[in-house]
């Protein structure tokens, strides 16, 4: 019988993964095992919920099945998964290693920081004479940043150095965080000589910041990483770094697991050394010996970029073709389609796999969608040998519907869908290894996690404008007030306000370049933004106040008001409500609206229409402010609209 074996990693550390992949496969290859690698993308940045969304796919299997787990404890963002996992494992008698962490009762593959980080270290004060170090750390309870900086300090004391407490800054391994406080520590009086980072990121991060400030590594600053990612070889400078072989670790973790198996295991922990590198960012390295490998990778660079385009464009209409209904029988007969006709995936197998709870809810509002997997999955689409198939429901604990073990080995990779923690389902993709290091897994993933949810809400609105059909007076797309619901409940505020001599709050709200969203990015996005604009109106609008859609993208708020400062400050509210849902739904365009308003004079005689009127010819001054600052903030070399060949472009300088 065929085995397989489980690996549980994180996506973001798409580099290191990918080799070592590379090292287990050349174990399971040469055993003839599958490799089931279950794939989040949980970070230290992002919200708990969408963490909690991306960590579930560790929960979709209780890894019975399998034979052996692999896991890259230090990869995962947290101590705590590991442990819980590695209990379940334990429990059941399942063989398993970890990578990175010591997790109790399973064997254990670790990765020697302190050796690689000592020695460069130590170099930096021998050869560079460097005095007052700063330590861009990763984040306070990360086991290998701690290492790290214990390895800095006992270097730095051995040479009669201490690291100063106040020069250890915990960046939690953002990149801007890293960033700026490079900068700050570069303006204080009593300036660092060199800059030490947890990794690799935070070095690139830091040679930017200190650049923007006009320094030069390392003729100001010397500046050190740790990984070696792809980019510490390319930057300018080139990043001094510290080598972990993740091809070697990947090998060493599957014949570790493989004897253990089969019981003939001889040592429960494996210790792997890191490696010093020298670059140009400590001075060790001349720019000349550098320019070979940056030479090579400005050439894969613009192939990457030119096939990116492609990926883009195949990807929007992806979304475009799967997207444009509002019921869970169009997303079901649309992915058929797509699929049928195209495969953005060629070559692999893959699996479009809906939660049961999540199918409920694309055809019922009233069922609520779930945190955790339950026990039936639908298969909405299975692609196979290029062939598009609908193959419908089956239990979970198969997860890959019709599975079985072919002659050739294979590595299939499970992500998580999901919007926040409410879950959607999983993707299954066979030997996508390419696709995780070229991170365009990741991509997919957030175009389609995010698609999902506006789905979702795209069938919740759907219904909601099927019971709201017979009533005449409401906008169905938006559930505000159309023209005749104007006429019946904004009218009558202007009248009872003229006759109590009270003034009014007429607000005209128009979406900036409608047009471009519509024609760039499709209906379905336009339908999208006018959902999102009145979201945002309805949400901050004031108790007894009306919404309406006076037009395709036009927007009124009428209600009663004594001050232009309580107006305004309605217009801010609603402004920000728009950034918030803009900034989460993570769009690939601009969502602004430009806002006129006008009180009323209840002696005037004028009527509802001619103070929209009035309003409107303010909103329409403020929108050309605002398309005029853009053209100032603009490159005053534009690109014209009339070029038709790429020898016509401006050339940079």
């Amino acid at each position: 019988m065929k085995r397989k074996i489980a690996v549980l990693a994180n996506g973001w550390n798409y580099q290191s993964i990918s080799h070592a992949l590379k090292g287990i496969r050349s174990v399971t290859d040469r055993l003839n095992i599958d490799v089931f690698l279950f794939l989040s993308f949980a970070a230290y940045a992002q919200s708990d919920s969408r963490n909690a969304g991306e960590n579930a796919i560790f929960t979709l299997t209780d890894y019975s099945e399998f034979d052996g787990v692999i896991i890259f404890s230090e990869m995962l963002n947290s101590t705590e998964i590991p442990n819980l996992i590695a209990k379940k494992l334990v429990s059941k008698n399942i063989p398993a290693v970890s990578v990175g962490l010591p997790v109790e009762g399973v064997d254990f593959v670790g990765i020697d920081n302190f050796k690689g980080m000592y020695e460069m270290v130590d170099h930096l004060v021998k050869e560079h004479h460097i005095k007052n170090p700063v330590f861009l750390a990763g984040s306070k309870e990360h086991p290998d940043s701690n290492e790290r900086i214990d390895a800095t300090r006992q270097a730095l004391a051995a040479n009669g150095i201490e690291l100063k407490d106040e020069n250890i800054s915990y960046t939690n391994w953002e990149y801007l965080t890293a960033m700026a406080d490079a900068m700050r520590y570069a303006q204080l009086p009593d300036k660092p000589d060199a800059f030490i980072c947890a990794n690799d990121y935070n070095a690139i991060a830091a040679c930017v910041g200190l650049n923007k400030l006009g320094y030069e590594v390392p003729k100001d600053f010397i500046v050190t990483g740790f990984d070696k990612i792809a980019y510490a070889e390319t930057f300018y400078p080139s990043i001094t770094t510290v080598y972990q072989d993740y091809e070697k670790i990947g090998y060493i973790a599957a014949w570790q697991l493989m004897e253990k198996v089969e019981g003939t295991s001889h040592a429960d922990q494996v210790i792997v050394s890191s490696a010093f590198v020298k670059n140009e960012s400590c001075g060790c390295r001349s720019k000349e010996d550098a320019e070979p490998v940056r030479h090579d990778f400005c050439i894969r660079a613009y192939m990457n970029e030119m096939e990116g385009f492609v990926k883009q464009n195949n990807s929007s209409e992806m979304i475009g073709s799967i997207f444009k209904g509002s019921t869970y029988e169009d997303l079901k007969n649309n992915m058929l389609d797509y699929y049928s006709k195209t495969n953005n995936f060629a070559g692999k197998d893959f699996y479009f796999i809906l939660d049961s709870s999540a199918r409920k809810t694309l055809i019922s509002s009233s069922f609520k969608i779930k945190q955790e997997y339950t026990e039936n999955m639908c298969c909405l689409i299975a692609v196979k040998d290029n062939k598009a198939k609908y193959l419908g429901d089956f239990k979970r604990k198969e997860l890959i519907p019709n599975y079985k073990k072919g002659d050739k080995p294979v590595v299939y990779t499970f992500t998580s869908m999901h919007f926040d923690d409410n879950l959607f389902g999983y993707i299954v993709l066979s030997d996508a290894i390419d696709l995780i290091w070229d991170t365009s897994l990741n991509h997919y993933m957030i175009q389609i996690n995010y698609n999902l949810e506006q789905y979702r809400k795209n069938c919740k609105l759907d219904e909601m404008n099927k019971a709201l059909r017979n009533i005449s007076n409401t906008d169905q797309l938006t559930g505000l007030n159309n023209r005749f619901g104007m006429e019946q409940n904004a009218v009558p505020i202007l009248t009872y306000a003229n006759e109590k001599k009270k003034k009014c709050a007429i607000v005209f709200a128009d979406i900036n370049r409608m047009k471009h969203i519509n024609d760039n990015f499709g209906h379905l996005h336009g339908d999208l933004a006018i959902r999102t604009v009145a979201n945002a109106l309805l949400t901050e609008i004031p108790e007894k106040w009306v919404g309406i859609r006076y037009g395709g993208d036009e927007f009124i708020a009428v209600g009663e008001c004594q001050s232009e400062e309580f107006v305004q400050n309605y217009i801010d509210r609603m402004n920000a409500n728009l950034k918030n849902q803009v900034d989460s739904m993570q769009l690939a365009y601009p969502l602004t609206i430009s806002c006129g308003y006008i009180l009323t004079d209840p002696e005037s005689g004028h009527s509802l229409v001619d103070y929209i009127n009035q309003a409107d010819s303010i909103m329409y001054i403020h929108k050309q402010q605002t398309y005029e600052d853009e053209k100032d903030e603009q490159n005053a070399g534009t690109i014209g609209t009339d070029i038709k060949s790429l020898d016509e472009l401006p050339h940079m300088k």
